[in-house]
């Protein structure tokens, strides 16, 4: 990840999208812990605004796969402004229009909210969770 800044004409709109942007070698968005920290400690970032502790949360439960974010537990965020939350998920690439969109029925739970990652393509309900499968 080479800069902090969200290219907002790049978010992904849709799985297909995401998929795309995670298989490209753009470099604006958050594909790893390491650099989810470089956007805490960047002091810019809605994540900075987190206490430890709730960054910390947030920052375990985070799973990665393909390239990019693919589950996250955003209770630890609900200390924010949404205008921060959405400025959280669109550092992993993510739309505001795609974080908020109606689910699809898939493998037993409805993606994308309150469904936790278990494998490429499988999600399980959980509350407060976030899980896409590009």
């Amino acid at each position: 990840m080479k800069s902090t800044e969200i290219d907002r004409n790049r978010l992904a709109k849709n799985e297909k999208e995401y998929a795309d942007l995670l298989a490209s070698d753009e470099d604006w968005f958050a594909r790893t812990a390491e650099d989810v920290e470089r956007l805490r400690v960047s002091r810019q970032h809605a994540l900075s605004n987190l206490s430890y502790e709730d960054y910390k949360e947030f920052l375990d439960s985070l799973a990665f796969r393909n390239g990019g974010m693919v589950s996250a537990y955003y209770k630890p965020l609900m200390s924010l402004p949404l205008t921060q939350i959405f400025e959280v998920f669109e550092s992993f690439g993510l739309s505001r229009q795609f974080i908020a969109e109606e689910p699809t029925e898939r493998e037993g739970c409805d993606v994308h909210l309150e469904c936790r990652d278990l494998a490429p393509g499988v999600c399980e309900f959980s509350f407060w969770y976030y899980c896409v499968n590009p």
